[in-house]
């Protein structure tokens, strides 16, 4: 059975965006130092994934950049290869408000998110990454949709902003299966949800 995975990444004290969505704490990404063993290691996650699940605002965010960050002269050769990943690579958004998504590859879920993931769980295929954003973490997490969390957490301290995990108001056990330092020093931390 297919599983589903939380990748993201987040402030020591639990931040996953500052209070206005922004990124900027995150190391910069033209920094080719701080971010090769970030992106090996998140190439080889890529590679046992075949979909990866959205919110509507991570949706539309990608769907702005990603596509045209191919072709972007600015972009990095990191960028512009996952660009080709995420033009080719089946999307699934999770939305109560959009009506519809025009994104390659990309569909449309608005209802009864835990009969659909039984069904996308089925399916034959490799595993679904969750890669944003934070409220769909939240409602995954809520339901117990997620089979392993792989965070990523940066050595930045934010004091304020969205939260990775707030109000899910739920105990899930988790068990911890690999820890990775990262020469930025960030920390890779991935655990198994744990069945009570």
């Amino acid at each position: 059975m297919r599983k589903i995975i939380l990748a993201m990444q987040m402030t020591l004290d639990g931040f996953s965006t500052g209070p206005n969505g922004e990124m900027d704490w995150l190391p910069a990404f033209d920094d080719e130092d701080a971010w090769k063993d970030l992106h090996e290691e998140m190439w080889n996650q890529i590679d046992n994934a075949d979909a990866m699940l959205l919110g509507r605002v991570t949706y539309q965010i990608w769907e702005t950049y990603w596509p045209a960050a191919a072709t972007n002269p600015k972009s990095t050769a990191n960028d512009r290869k996952f660009s080709h990943y995420a033009e080719e690579t089946q999307k699934i958004v999770f939305s109560s408000t959009l009506d519809k998504v025009t994104w390659k590859n990309t569909r449309l879920i608005n209802g009864n998110i835990v009969e659909e993931v039984r069904k996308l769980k089925q399916q034959p295929g490799k595993n679904m990454y969750l890669v944003g954003g934070a409220t769909l973490a939240q409602t995954f997490t809520k339901l117990g949709l997620i089979d392993e969390y792989n965070i990523t957490v940066h050595p930045v301290i934010l004091g304020n902003g969205k939260p990775l995990l707030r109000d899910v108001n739920v105990r899930r056990n988790l068990k911890l299966i690999n820890t990775k330092i990262y020469r930025s020093g960030a920390v890779g931390l991935n655990y198994r949800s744990v069945k009570m």
